[in-house]
């Protein structure tokens, strides 16, 4: 079935003085009318109908349009097309809807109906009708929204209208920031849809990070030229938790130790528990004194050598800080570090000794269990957190897989705000942050889901594939899904989603080449 819809736009003034007209001529008619009550009743209906019309030009800035909707249905075989003639006229007829067939009108229908905007005028004069402009936008067919950015990356197609997706996320003028939050069961093509979009910016010269505790990444990053950086017991990656990076504060801004102490603290949150204030003070006072015996201080110049910046055998390591918790106050701290410094985790306890040199970063964190990495996600959104504020012109994103590790109810509050402040101002060194997670629950789990409300409420984009009804449920208490997308979401196939973009809302199928695919599944 084709649908060709004609508006015309009628003479305001005219239309007023025939309304007015015909106003005086109706009432005229019913003062004077017999006793025929069917007479009076359709008057009646003219005459309200009319001064309607005339208010809402008059007083409500409404336009009056001429109105033409043609359907032209085709099909193979007659008795399929007279079944589908039969159809569509029960269906336009059950909802009020007057229909006409064309008969000996066939071919000036046929050609309204190809895209040569041409309206016969054998057609106008049956099928007009009056609409005002607040009726008139019901009649607009394509309900379903479309995105098309000059400089977006292709997404896929919308379900609805088979229209292109196309996506800027780094477009400051429409968008707040460039955040993104992809949610979805496993197997619904999160994993996929994130590697696409790694895939596709990479095209663009972004530079891209990612945490990945699950070790999907790695195909992709040899196929592209990459660089895979693995933190575990097999491994001869070392990144220092000491260090102090010469990006991690603001250029002209002061205090370098003093940050640093703020982030230290979430690591040792990590490993010892939620710390109280008091063991915050002691962990204070000792790392404040490990730096001290390294000539380093609150000024930012004992943090020079030979006017250059310290570098990481310039600063002290995990074992350094452990020697010096001798008191009985530290005695527990000391206790849980040993397999940091002796055991099975003293990779820890090393100088960095990576370099960040290529677009693509993959921090593999798999070795680690799933008890500790943590640890290894967080050291790693650190590092990357340091190396995208070195240039604000230059276009990054950090991708955090299973962020729920890092704001979820296993993390701690000093953590999950570091993890916040990355999505709260990411977007003024040029990037973006984008949360990935299947755990629903695990996200809003700590502090009743402030943390995990926080970084959806931060994401200009948010996409959602399929859901668990439970997982639905909590989602809908924290973001505006309406009933038909509740319904959506638990139905969506693989590769299927409903994508918030600012303030549209859009079923996508995402897609994908076969050179893409190869590149992705490392085939």
């Amino acid at each position: 079935m084709n649908i060709s819809i004609f508006y015309e736009k009628a003479d305001t003034n005219k239309i007023i003085k025939e309304l007015t007209y015909n106003i005086g001529n109706v009432g005229a008619e019913i003062k004077s009318s017999g006793e025929n009550k069917q007479d009076i009743d359709i008057a009646t209906f003219a005459y309200s109908d009319a001064k309607y019309i005339r208010k809402e030009i008059q007083v409500n800035n409404e336009e009056l349009y001429f109105l033409y909707i043609y359907l032209e249905l085709f099909s193979k075989e007659q008795k399929e097309l007279q079944y589908n003639l039969d159809k569509v006229e029960g269906i336009l007829q059950s909802k009020g809807l007057q229909t006409k067939r064309a008969y000996f009108r066939q071919e000036q229908l046929f050609k309204s109906c190809l895209p040569l905007l041409e309206n016969s005028e054998t057609l106008k004069t049956v099928g007009k009708r009056n609409i005002l402009t607040n009726g008139l936008i019901s009649t607009y067919p394509f309900i379903s929204s479309s995105i098309f950015e000059d400089k977006g990356i292709y997404i896929g197609t919308n379900m609805y209208n088979n229209s292109l997706i196309l996506i800027d996320r780094y477009n400051t003028n429409k968008y707040k920031n460039a955040n993104m939050c992809i949610f979805g069961t496993s197997g619904a093509g999160k994993s996929f849809y994130t590697k696409l979009l790694i895939l596709r910016n990479s095209l663009l010269g972004i530079e891209q990070y990612v945490i990945d505790p699950e070790r999907e990444y790695n195909k992709l990053a040899k196929n592209i030229g990459g660089t895979i950086i693995k933190l575990g017991p097999t491994s001869e990656n070392y990144i220092n938790i000491f260090d102090i990076r010469k990006e991690s504060i603001e250029e002209n801004e002061h205090g370098y130790l003093a940050t640093k102490i703020g982030k230290l603290i979430g690591f040792f949150n990590l490993i010892f528990g939620e710390l109280n204030e008091e063991e915050k003070a002691i962990l204070e006072e000792k790392i404040i004194e490990v730096y001290k015996i390294k000539n380093i201080n609150f000024n930012d110049k004992t943090l020079y050598k030979n006017k250059k910046f310290k570098t990481t055998k310039d600063m002290p390591i995990l074992e350094d800080f452990y020697n010096i918790l001798n008191d009985e106050k530290t005695k527990k701290f000391k206790i849980k570090l040993l397999p940091f410094i002796k055991g099975s985790f003293k990779f820890f306890n090393n100088y960095t000794n990576i370099e960040l040199n290529k677009k693509l970063i993959i921090a593999d964190v798999y070795e680690l269990g799933e008890e500790n990495m943590k640890y290894g996600m967080y050291l790693f959104t650190e590092l990357f957190w340091d190396k995208i504020k070195i240039n604000r012109k230059i276009k990054k994103a950090i991708y955090l897989d299973e962020i729920w590790r890092l704001i979820g109810v296993t993390s701690n509050k000093d953590v999950a705000k570091f993890i916040y402040k990355i999505f709260k101002t990411i977007r003024k060194y040029g990037g973006s942050s984008v949360a990935i997670t299947q755990d629903i629950s695990d996200l809003f789990s700590l502090e009743n889901g402030t943390y995990g409300k926080s970084i959806l409420n931060n994401s200009s984009i948010k996409t959602f594939f399929s859901l668990e009804e439970e997982n639905i449920k909590l989602l809908s208490q924290y973001s505006n899904l309406s009933e038909k997308e509740k319904i959506e979401i638990k139905s969506l196939r693989r590769g299927e989603c409903l994508t918030f973009v600012g303030d549209e809302h859009i079923l996508i199928k995402i897609e994908a080449n076969e050179f893409e695919k190869q590149l992705i599944d490392g085939q």
